[in-house]
Parts: structure tokens; sequence; C-alpha cells
């Protein structure tokens, strides 16, 4: 089944070989959906599920899926994707222990300059836990206590285009425990961009403008409901609010395998996107309808 995977928001004609524009619909439905993928698979990474390679290959394969709408040739598109392939003879990042100890009731994710064939990683995703006392345990187990989530990092490919995801707002992303086995996931901005030869071709700010409801400690059976998380275009100024629905995880993936995410935009856009399966979903706008497959979405 062809995967239509683009990230969040991009206009196509800003990235087109024939065109270098910064601006056009404010919302490229099919596009924005993508930080859905981020916003869940952020929630499962929060509570310690982000392991091994994962999360590498996840965003190599956003950011392969980026290059290919740079203005290169078919034929170099190609050949970068086959880079991002898992491959045990090219991809370094496979063979590094990312993940530092519990220290100060920290965990740093450092990557080390490590590589996915010719694409480089380089920054840290950084977890605190805060349960009041500095204890080294890197858990919670009390109300009011926090994990929080803090990217900052890069991937830098063989054609030039670098994608940088990193946090705008003074937070990052954090799940609050407000009951036991019930959270609050909040955002004050995570932003994510690609720049090419010093142009900025995608540029996108998260934030929640009210706290999602997020109930289960583990994946078997963890919901998310209510809230809105708000998507922005750099770009052009663009918003879109998405609001989960009876969104439910089981054991087979980092994401949502069913649920719907209802969507409102500043163009006066409205639709859902209803999950039919893990990274999967159709995206409905009116009377029309496709499937939307999301990039930080993993079969485990």
């Amino acid at each position: 089944m062809r995967k239509i995977i683009v990230f969040l928001l991009i206009v196509s004609s800003a990235l087109s070989c024939s065109k270098d524009e910064t601006t056009n619909s404010a919302t490229d439905s099919d596009s924005m959906v993508q930080q859905i993928g981020d916003t869940m698979a952020s929630v499962d990474g929060s509570g310690g599920g982000d392991g091994g390679y994962a999360l590498f290959a996840r965003e190599a394969k956003t950011y392969a899926r980026l290059q290919k709408q740079l203005p290169f040739a078919a034929k170099a598109y190609r050949s970068l994707s086959n880079t991002f392939m898992p491959k045990a003879d090219a991809t370094a990042c496979r063979l590094v222990n990312t993940f530092g100890s519990c220290t100060n009731n920290q965990i740093v994710r450092d990557f080390q300059s490590c590589t996915i064939g010719q694409a480089t990683f380089e920054g840290t995703v950084t977890i605190d836990f805060n349960d009041t006392a500095v204890d080294n345990t890197c858990a919670i187990a009390s109300d009011g206590h926090t994990i929080t989530r803090s990217p900052d990092f890069t991937i830098t490919g063989p054609l030039g285009g670098e994608y940088a995801v990193s946090k705008t707002g003074s937070v990052g992303q954090r799940l609050t425990r407000t009951s036991a086995g019930v959270f609050d996931f909040t955002n004050d901005g995570i932003r994510r961009t690609l720049t090419f030869r010093s142009a900025t071709r995608a540029d996108f700010t998260t934030v929640t403008t009210s706290a999602i409801g997020v109930t289960g400690n583990n994946r078997s059976g963890r919901v998310m409901d209510g809230g809105t998380l708000r998507v922005t275009n750099n770009l052009n100024s663009a918003t879109c609010d998405y609001s989960p629905s009876s969104v439910t995880w089981d054991t087979t993936c980092n994401c949502a395998i069913s649920g719907s995410w209802a969507l409102s935009c500043s163009d006066s856009t409205t639709g859902t996107y209803a999950i039919t399966g893990c990274g999967t979903g159709t995206l409905t706008i009116g009377s029309d309808s496709e499937s939307v497959t999301l990039d930080q979405c993993t079969t485990l």
C-alpha cells in the first residue's frame, strides 16, 4: 500500500523543483496530521517505551521523506532512502548505547554523532523525573509528580539538508500524575525545522492549549482523551487544533491503534483522523477521505 508520509503542513510548492515559495494553503491536511504521531510517540517515550533503535528509525524515516521534497532529482532521493534501510553493516546507531544512567533523577540520551547510513544524529533527548526528592530513582509514584521530555537534536544528511527538533518553551513535553494511573500531557513548545542551503523549507511548532488526558501506566489499555494540541506552520502562521477521543493503545505499537482526533484549522477546515491500526488511519475532510500513515508510529 502506498504510504502518504509527508511532514505536517509542508507546503508542496515550497519544496518542489520548480518553485521556491514558502506559503500555500493554510491546511495541507494529510501533512499536518503527522504531528499527532509525534505526540503519541512522545507520550509513549516519556513512559520509558522509547528504547533502543526505535527513535532513530522513526526520525530517520521522517527526515528521508522530507528530503524527498527538497529540490533533488528522484534518483538522488532513492539513493538517500536506501541509506536509511536497517542494514547491519551501515547502522552505527544500532551499535551505540545512547542512554545514560539515572543521575539526579535525570536520564540523558546522547546520540554521540551516531549514523544511519549517511545520516548523522547529534544532540540529546533529556528526561527529567520530579518526585520531590533527588533520589536517583527516575520514577514517579505520587500525585503531582512529573516526567518531562526535552528533545534537542539534529539529523544531517549527505545531500545538505538538516532536520532539527528542539523545545521552544521553558519545559518541553510533560506528563503530570493527577491520580493513580491518570496523567495530564502538556507541551509548551516543540519545534521541528528542515533547512537546506541556509533556507528554511519547513518550520512547525506544537503546543497544548489545554492538557490532554492520559489514562494507564502502560501501553496495554492506555487511553488519551480530551484536551487540545495546536500545530503552527511558522512559514505562513496557519494553525490547526487537534483533540483526541478514546485514542487507545495496546502492546503491539508505540502509538494508539484505535480512536480518533478531531481537527479544526484557522482557514475553517474541520475534520477527523480515525485511527485504524498502528500508524494508520483515515483522514476525512467534508466528503473527502484518504489514508494517512504516521511516520512516528512503529509496530513493536
